[in-house]
C-alpha cells in the first residue's frame, strides 16, 4: 500500500488521521483471526520542492519517524505533472514541449526515480 504524503503540516495532520482509521481496520481483521505483516505500506513524498526548506524538514521528519518505510525518491511538485493532471494525461502522455522541455525533463526524472523505487518492491515481493 502507498501512502502519498504532501510535505505541509496539514497534510501531515490528515495522514495521521488516515493512518488511526487504518490501524482501527487492521485491528478488527486481527480480531477476526488474520494475520497482517505491515511490511507492505510504503509512504511516497509528493508535490515536494527539494528547495523549500520548511518542506525539507518535514521530509526528514518523517524519514525518522518511518525510516526506510518512506521512498527515497520524492515526486517533484511540478508544473509539467500539474499540467498533465489537467488534461486528464500522466506525465508521460504530455507533449514535452506543452511546458517547457526543462519543466518537463526535471518532473520526468522525479517520476521515473518514484516508479523505479516502486518497481524494486513489487519485484522484491514477488520473487519472496
Amino acid at each position: 500500500m502507498l501512502v502519498t504524503i504532501h510535505p505541509q503540516m496539514v497534510d501531515i495532520a490528515s495522514m495521521s488521521q488516515f493512518l488511526l482509521m487504518t490501524a482501527d481496520l487492521m485491528s478488527v481483521i486481527e480480531e477476526a483471526g488474520g494475520q497482517l505483516d505491515l511490511d507492505f505500506v510504503r509512504y511516497v513524498v509528493t508535490r515536494h520542492d527539494p528547495n523549500d526548506v520548511p518542506e525539507a524538514q518535514i521530509v526528514a521528519l518523517l524519514r525518522g519517524l518511518f525510516a526506510e518505510d518512506v521512498l527515497a525518491a520524492t515526486a517533484w511538485k511540478s508544473t509539467a505533472i500539474a499540467n498533465a493532471g489537467l488534461t486528464k494525461q500522466s506525465l508521460y502522455e504530455l507533449d514535452r514541449g506543452s511546458v517547457g522541455r526543462a519543466a518537463y525533463d526535471r518532473a520526468l526524472e522525479s517520476m521515473n526515480a518514484v516508479n523505479g523505487e516502486i518497481e524494486g518492491l513489487v519485484g522484491k515481493v514477488w520473487g519472496r
